[in-house]
């Protein structure tokens, strides 16, 4: 996934090269644009940053997490 947003506002990844970890990384980033306090990252939200599933960031790097954790199941 090459379009993944990696810099929020304050702090920024780097790529792992890993595709699944990758996108969880992007998933904190894109949270850390949406949004400047993590207080607010359990409110819903109505707009998307690359390929991430969810009504809030908070679900976004869940998921995330959940299909790197999928993934890598599968390939164990």
């Amino acid at each position: 996934m090459k379009d993944l947003r990696m810099d929020a506002y304050y702090y920024g990844f780097e790529k792992t090269g890993v595709p699944e970890i990758d996108k969880i990384l992007s998933a904190v980033a894109c949270a850390g644009k949406a949004f400047h306090h993590t207080e607010d990252w359990d409110e819903n939200i109505e707009f998307l940053y690359g390929p991430h599933k969810g009504r809030t960031v908070v679900e976004w790097i869940q998921n995330a997490a959940n299909e790197a954790a999928e993934s890598i199941k599968s390939n164990t």
